[in-house]
């Protein structure tokens, strides 16, 4: 009988389930294939007062370089999946991956996911952060979503998660597990005619073949963070094996060598250059595991 808490690792390495392969061990790392093993892992964290963090793509996330004492959570299997469900409805597990979805959904003949073409994440990481580009966001689209924590499942309409710019009401200890996105009928040429010219446009202006997460700060109203970097003189500037993209400054590349406080000095050194320069506070957009206590914002430096 499968275990109801998932496949458990004890002393997982966690530099390598994220995209920019930075980070040390997890003491636990659990992979789940359905709700009851969401909520089994989550009930024996609970039960024995391990903190909980929860690792699909780790497309957006920093791992501290001691790792993190607690247990991580990966959806896998059923949790994974992607699938139409009547006319206009796009059923994708927690663990699926986004851009996947958006093929899927293009491939239906199915409109209004687009735009996640560029978000190298998963569904259910996605969902709790309300990810989005190109003006656009996935509260346009997100119909519902089952949140699992310890003590059971549940779900929800898009009102009761309130979704507003990169955040949600998911807390750290709770798991997006799957998600319906109520898409509208479209022509199937025009919307991968909008696929390929995103891609186009992210070839064009993101850094490719390096290793890399999703975009550093959230953009501050009417202006962008890789503006006010690249303004502040930092475009190809290092740290260690951390330096900010030559292609785009809201991005930070690891090289040989890179640590989770290499990409963190760098954040700071940013931060304060931009300050200095007249410029607001940014505030980070990629996640940092904290050792202790999980996932949550990157411990910077405090800016007046």
């Amino acid at each position: 009988m499968p275990d109801p808490r998932g496949d458990i690792r004890h002393n997982a390495p966690l530099g390598p389930l994220t995209s920019i392969k930075v980070g040390g061990m997890a003491d636990a790392l659990a992979a789940c294939t359905s709700f009851d093993a969401v909520t089994g892992a989550l009930a024996w964290a609970r039960e024995h007062g391990a903190p909980v963090a929860v690792v699909g793509k780790g497309s957006n996330l920093i791992v501290d370089d001691a790792g993190f004492r607690g247990m991580v959570i990966r959806l896998t299997g059923r949790l994974a999946s992607i699938s139409v469900r009547g006319d206009r409805t796009l059923w994708c597990g927690g663990g699926a991956s986004l851009p996947r979805a958006v093929q899927r959904a293009a491939a239906a003949g199915l409109a209004g996911l687009e735009f996640g073409a560029s978000i190298p994440g998963t569904v259910g990481g996605a969902v709790a952060m309300n990810a989005g580009a190109y003006s656009s966001d996935l509260s346009h689209v997100l119909d519902w979503a089952v949140v699992c924590d310890a003590n059971g499942r549940q779900r929800v309409g898009r009102d009761d998660l309130a979704m507003g710019y990169r955040t949600t009401s998911v807390a750290g200890d709770q798991v997006v597990a799957a998600a319906g996105f109520a898409l509208e009928p479209g022509d199937p040429g025009r919307i991968r005619a909008r696929l390929d010219d995103l891609r186009a446009h992210r070839r064009a202006t993101q850094p490719q073949g390096v290793r890399t997460f999703g975009s550093v700060f959230t953009n501050p109203p009417g202006d962008s963070a890789g503006r006010l970097i690249e303004a502040a003189g930092l475009k190809g500037h290092a740290v260690g094996g951390a330096r900010i993209s030559p292609v785009h400054a809201n991005f930070i590349e690891a090289r040989s060598g890179a640590s989770a406080g290499d990409i963190i000095a760098l954040m700071d050194i940013a931060r304060r250059r931009v300050r200095d320069a007249g410029g607001p506070v940014l505030h980070a957009e990629v996640r940092y595991m904290h050792p202790e206590w999980g996932i949550g914002a990157p411990p910077l430096a405090e800016i007046a």
